[in-house]
């Protein structure tokens, strides 16, 4: 499957450059306020596993419902403006990169499923998507979903953005409430975690890398 070329590469490049600027001076904010390691901690959970994940891990590190939302759009955003402009530039390229393999064939598997949410209900699907919970839902996986799907960038940025925002402010709010019933076993949840994320990571690797 091919992209639809819908932006230069210069504006591709302009996006990507804006969003490492803006994920440098996030770092340097979150750093200075002593917060680093909470944004890294939100952001590594909430790529390789999914957002509820993400939103619990953070929970059970006591981590406010306010800085839960903030680390978690600033994730998905950030990871959206650096990640997309190089899936798109490269496309080919990563398709050949053994790591990166088994997600590039799981999004051509998904977009490829004319009966799917995306196809059905088009910019309001991407929304729906990047909602739900679970893996390969959160703003960069989305947002190469939709580019695959012919949709722009331009089109893609704010719908995305909204989503994360209110899937953040949702989550957040679940994992919160979901952690004062856990409190008892709430020291093991990172355990937890790491064990689901490594799972994840090896089910991918070994079912999508040759399809």
């Amino acid at each position: 499957m091919s992209i639809e070329k819908t932006e230069s590469d210069r504006f591709l490049i302009g996006v990507f450059v804006t969003g490492v600027i803006s994920v440098s001076i996030v770092l340097f904010i979150f750093y200075q306020f002593g917060l680093l390691r909470e944004l890294l901690l939100v952001f590594s959970t909430q790529m390789l596993s999914g957002r509820e994940f993400a939103m619990l891990h953070g929970a059970s590190r006591e981590m406010s419902i306010h800085l839960l939302i903030l680390v978690s759009f600033i994730s998905d955003i950030g990871a959206m403006l650096v990640g997309l402009p190089i899936f798109v530039l490269f496309h080919k390229e990563l398709k050949q990169f053994p790591l990166m393999a088994p997600f590039m064939n799981f999004s051509e598997i998904i977009t490829s499923n004319k009966s799917g949410v995306m196809h059905k209900f088009g910019l309001v699907g991407l929304f729906i998507i990047c909602f739900i919970p679970f893996q390969m839902t959160g703003g960069l996986a989305t947002a190469c979903f939709a580019k695959l799907l012919g949709f722009s960038v331009r089109e893609i940025i704010p719908v995305i953005a909204s989503a994360s925002l209110i899937a953040s402010m949702f989550w957040a709010v679940t994992a919160d409430t979901v952690m004062q019933y856990l409190e008892p076993v709430q020291h093991y949840i990172p355990y937890f975690i790491v064990l689901v994320v490594a799972s994840i990571l090896i089910y991918n690797f070994v079912h999508y890398r040759n399809r």
